[in-house]
């Protein structure tokens, strides 16, 4: 009997792992419509039974993406403070994470100056600058630096 309760849990336990690729391909559009934003959103939320802050980085980044299209105000506030705590929490798990800062650099950079969001842009900016030539994962460092040639918030100088 055991055995038939553990077989159904795990049939129906949602283990499905969500490959960081697909997150980042979708990042790359999430702001383009609040369609893309949504299944970025819906895909970011699936991964977060995946292992490792990255996943919960992401997913913060969601949810300042769906903040930005929130028309009611306590919405749009509600997900953005919990977009920084979610990143924030993700980079004191993973301090060294050029994605990890490359992502709240993305969101800091890119958050009205009301929101009070920004006091990190210079510290990711130093880190990314001084760690992307270390990273020894190819397609990431090839991600971050696609990044940082197109951002206007960073200068590769």
């Amino acid at each position: 009997m055991k055995v038939i309760c553990i077989l159904i849990t795990l049939f129906f336990t949602n283990t499905t792992i969500i490959p960081i690729e697909d997150i980042r391909d979708s990042y790359k559009i999430c702001n383009q419509s609040e369609e893309n934003a949504e299944r970025f959103y819906e895909l970011t939320k699936k991964a977060l039974n995946n292992e490792g802050a990255i996943y919960k980085g992401y997913h913060g980044a969601a949810l300042a993406l769906k903040a930005s299209f929130a028309w009611n105000p306590f919405k749009k506030l509600s997900h953005f403070n919990k977009a920084k705590k979610m990143i924030d929490e993700a980079i004191v798990l993973e301090p060294t994470n050029i994605e990890l800062r490359m992502i709240r650099l993305s969101i800091q950079s890119n958050a009205p100056k009301i929101a009070g969001y920004y006091k990190n842009i210079k510290e990711d900016k130093s880190v990314i600058i001084n760690t992307i030539d270390t990273v020894v994962d190819k397609e990431l460092q090839e991600y971050v630096q696609g990044f940082m040639d197109h951002s206007n918030s960073l200068e590769t100088k």
